[in-house]
């Protein structure tokens, strides 16, 4: 199967990260982090993590110019003043990522794509990336800090129902029957999803000097 993992390493200490990384037998973590450093996790600043992974026989492959948040190009920001994910996703750096990581998984990888974010609604690899790899063919599947995991329509869900929640006052399917359709609803909760992960990550109008 093409199958991809994304994992958040949050506040996780090193060993738990790598049972979660072992327990779905992940051999090669993509790091997506624009500063790939931390002072309250130092353990997962970029050069001690390579050199722990490398010690357990796993890749380290550092992909933030493809997929970080942190971009020059003022031209892929939203008028409003945020990075716009449908934008980003059109450029040529980040299609050449995409393209990279599906080299990868066909040449036998298991790759996680690393952020620092516990939830995956809390970041652009659910959001921006997995929906990439998924029109290419490609599954994804969150790993979360439990060891669980939730497949990407799982996760969907939840975001669906984050945006446009099921009360007795207005029923989802209600919406739907009044000119929606589930995929544009999901369409619009990944764009608020964007525009709130880049505020609340307070990245609004950041532009790299």
């Amino acid at each position: 199967m093409k199958e991809l993992y994304t994992i958040g390493h949050s506040s996780h200490n090193l060993n738990y990260f790598l049972y979660l990384l072992r327990k779905f037998r992940v051999n090669s973590v993509v790091d997506i982090r624009s500063v790939p450093f931390s002072k309250y996790v130092p353990h997962f600043n970029k050069d001690k993590l390579k050199n722990f992974l490398s010690l357990n026989h796993i890749y380290y492959i550092y992909m933030a110019k493809e997929f970080g948040l942190i971009q020059e190009d003022i031209s892929l920001f939203h008028p409003e003043g945020y990075l716009d994910f449908n934008k980003m996703a059109k450029t040529e750096l980040f299609k050449r990522g995409i393209q990279r990581l599906k080299i990868g998984v066909d040449k036998g990888y298991k790759i996680a794509i690393m952020c620092a974010e516990k939830d995956p609604l809390d970041c652009h690899r659910s959001i921006l990336i997995s929906p990439a790899l998924i029109k290419e063919g490609y599954s994804v599947t969150h790993i979360l800090p439990d060891s669980k995991i939730e497949t990407h329509k799982e996760f969907e869900d939840r975001l669906l129902n984050l945006y446009f929640p099921q009360t007795p006052q207005q029923n989802f399917f209600h919406l739907i029957s009044q000119d929606n359709s589930k995929y544009k609803l999901l369409n619009m909760a990944y764009i608020l999803r964007n525009k709130d992960i880049i505020n609340n990550g307070k990245m609004k109008n950041r532009i790299r000097s």
